[in-house]
């Protein structure tokens, strides 16, 4: 599997009246308390960010290599470097990660095996985040008793309509599963937005300026 992504680039100039929120880290691995069973798993992510936001420099979207378990049958390491660098005029539509998580096998080829949405922490600082995998329920019972058999589960469309909750409240699904990943947050100039995002032992030392 191939690494794809989005690169972005934005002249400086057009940054000088902006807050700048830079995020950098790694997607670490996934866990699946019953144990992982498929021969190889992958991940796609995704960025999802407010009208307010504009992406600066770095990788919004990108797919993992392929990875299986190892000496811990319930984990699977990926180690995923993200960075990206937004500029806003407001902290409405603060990004979010929407990551899907895949399955590739020699019986069955390419299925989904769940999705996750991860806020960008809204603190600088450095923090673990784990969020649960979900995967959308069939609408019937002969449905579910299909995807359970075949292991093949309903799709959706577009993966980032679960960033916006408007969209997504009657969607059925079932949880199984995290994501777990290592993110650091470093922000310029939000203040004058009005926004202080610094842990109350940090404030005046990490915000750049």
């Amino acid at each position: 599997m191939e690494n794809s992504s989005n690169y972005w680039i934005k002249s400086p100039s057009t940054m000088v009246a902006d807050g700048i929120l830079k995020a950098h880290g790694q997607i670490e691995y996934i866990i699946f308390p019953g144990g992982v069973f498929d021969e190889q798993l992958y991940i796609q992510y995704e960025t999802v960010w407010g009208p307010d936001w504009d992406p600066v420099t770095g990788v919004t979207s990108g797919t993992t290599q392929m990875a299986c378990s190892g000496s811990d049958p319930e984990r699977v390491v990926f180690n995923m470097p993200i960075e990206m660098v937004f500029s806003s005029t407001y902290v409405f539509g603060w990004p979010q990660l929407v990551i899907t998580l895949r399955a590739q096998n020699s019986i069955g080829g390419d299925s989904l095996r769940g999705y996750a949405v991860v806020l960008l922490p809204p603190t600088a600082g450095s923090r673990r985040v784990s969020a649960p995998l979900v995967r959308p329920k069939a609408s019937t019972i002969l449905g579910e008793w299909i995807s359970w058999i075949t292991g093949r589960y309903p799709e959706l469309a577009d993966p980032k309509m679960l960033a916006n909750g408007k969209e997504n409240y009657l969607l059925r699904t079932e949880s199984y599963g995290t994501v777990n990943l290592l993110l650091t947050m470093v922000s310029k100039d939000l203040r004058k937005l009005g926004y202080d995002n610094q842990p109350p032992a940090y404030r005046n030392t990490l915000d750049i300026h």
